[in-house]
């Protein structure tokens, strides 16, 4: 008797849930659909914005989901397909899918500067002055660089710009292993050119003696 008792239970229990499910509603559940690409998300103020990371993170999320639309897929499908080269080419060929990669990134990153969302260079001063590898005079000499020499030196655009035409999409795409890492390597391969041309201007504007002084080369 027990033996049986206890699938009863079980089957009753489970009567109960489906009940209540139905009863909230659950018979008109419908998948959702994915989300259209090709609608343009809000952008965040660029106030809110004081390191690099976050503002890189953005660029990436909207330039992929921009690159989406180009391609006429899901953003979710374009990038499960990415580290599986035959699902890939479902979508396009490699270098296809880079120039719709590296033209959805360049296209957010006129949109964040039209929309003025690119925070001023002297509002990063702190990630540059700790991100660029200077010696220790020398990254307390950009902290105190007047806020305007700074914003001239380094335009934010201009120095996104320029991580972008420096970006090797195609092998980023053909070294991806999973789904998460697309926007991961991006981002990281971004942010370096990024911090590496802000270096170049920084050392390039300096007078020879004074780049000795400060331990620059």
């Amino acid at each position: 008797m027990r033996a049986l008792l206890l699938p009863l239970l079980a089957l009753a229990a489970s009567v109960g849930l489906i009940a209540v499910h139905l009863a909230s509603g659950g018979d008109d559940f419908v998948p959702r659909s994915p989300a259209d690409p090709c609608v343009e998300r809000p952008l965040r103020p660029a106030a809110q914005v004081d390191d690099l990371e976050p503002l890189v993170e953005e660029l990436v999320v909207l330039g992929v989901a921009r690159a989406a639309c180009t391609l006429r897929v899901p953003r979710e499908r374009l990038v499960l397909a990415l580290p599986v080269a035959r699902d890939r080419r479902a979508i396009a060929d490699d270098a296809t899918l880079a120039r719709a990669l590296k033209g959805g990134l360049a296209r957010t990153l006129d949109r964040l500067e039209r929309g003025d969302r690119l925070p001023r260079a002297s509002a990063l001063r702190d990630a540059y002055s700790d991100q660029l590898g200077l010696p220790g005079l020398a990254e307390e000499a950009v902290r105190r660089i007047p806020d305007g020499v700074v914003d001239d030196l380094l335009p934010t655009g201009a120095v996104l710009r320029r991580a972008l035409d420096d970006l090797d999409v195609l092998a980023v795409i053909r070294e991806i292993d999973e789904p998460d890492a697309l926007e991961r390597r991006l981002r990281d391969g971004i942010e370096r050119a990024a911090r590496a041309e802000a270096r170049e201007r920084l050392i390039g504007k300096l007078p020879g003696p004074l780049r000795s002084l400060l331990g620059l080369g």
